[in-house]
């Protein structure tokens, strides 16, 4: 009996050393949180799809283990999708997002991702399937957990605007026909939020401005990129040249 209570006493006291697990995900927002509008304007043309929602915990994390092997503790992680809802019968689509998420883990808002796809109709480009573009993530400086670097200061005045050209790409290599919604960037962007509780994202769209890329079935061999000005180029890469985007609008 006394081996079972001393077993017992110190199973209790290690895991008493323990944090709290992430595994509650309930989300209770106290009646005095704050709220943050995070909203797209849709050009014609573009869907929103719904956002990715990211709260972190310092009260619950979540163990992991480090390239010595060592076990150690990073503040645990809540994601959720929400749903945008039009704004009346604007172009305009939005959801309010809690910044204190609540709970016994006190969930903090840490992240929202945000991503737009082409609008497939039967007439235009029916054999072709849409790729979600880039993601903006949304970094809430007070939790913080990016590498510093890779956040940019991108919202003028609450809002965040991008310029989108549909690029379509016949990849025989493979046998995929995609259309991408091309930018400056080309890649996820990183957006540090300060104190904006109203955020719009409001990507400019250039329709007209189609980039068609032929990709062979011969990988030693080049890509073709047909801009919409007749200008045909070849390239190892399949993405064109966005300076040459921006001068055909």
């Amino acid at each position: 009996m006394y081996k079972l209570l001393s077993l017992f006493f110190i199973s209790a006291v290690v895991l008493g050393c323990a944090p709290r697990s992430d595994k509650n995900k309930t989300l209770s927002p106290p009646a005095d949180t704050k709220w943050v509008t995070i909203g797209i304007k849709l050009p014609a043309g573009i869907e929103a799809l719904p956002l990715n929602v990211l709260y972190r915990s310092d009260i619950c994390q979540r163990a992991q283990y480090n390239s010595a092997g060592e076990k150690e503790y990073i503040p645990g992680f809540n994601p959720n999708t929400v749903g945008l809802k039009q704004q009346g019968n604007s172009d305009i689509y939005q959801a309010q997002i809690a910044l204190n998420g609540g709970g016994s883990c006190q969930w903090q808002l840490s992240e929202v991702w945000m991503s737009i796809i082409y609008k497939k109709t039967l007439n235009t480009y029916s054999d072709f399937k849409p790729i979600p573009s880039d993601r903006l993530i949304l970094i809430f400086k007070d939790h913080n957990y990016r590498p510093p670097e890779l956040i940019k200061n991108l919202i003028k005045n609450g809002t965040i605007k991008m310029d989108y050209y549909p690029l379509v790409v016949d990849d025989e290599f493979i046998n995929e026909k995609n259309i991408f919604l091309f930018n400056l960037f080309d890649r996820d962007q990183y957006v540090l939020v300060n104190n904006e509780r109203n955020i719009l994202f409001s990507p400019i769209y250039n329709k007209r401005n189609i980039t068609k890329v032929d990709m062979p079935r011969e990988r030693e061999k080049d890509n073709v990129i047909y801009y919409s000005d007749g200008t045909i180029e070849k390239s190892s890469s399949w993405t064109p040249n966005y300076n040459k985007l921006k001068s055909l609008n």
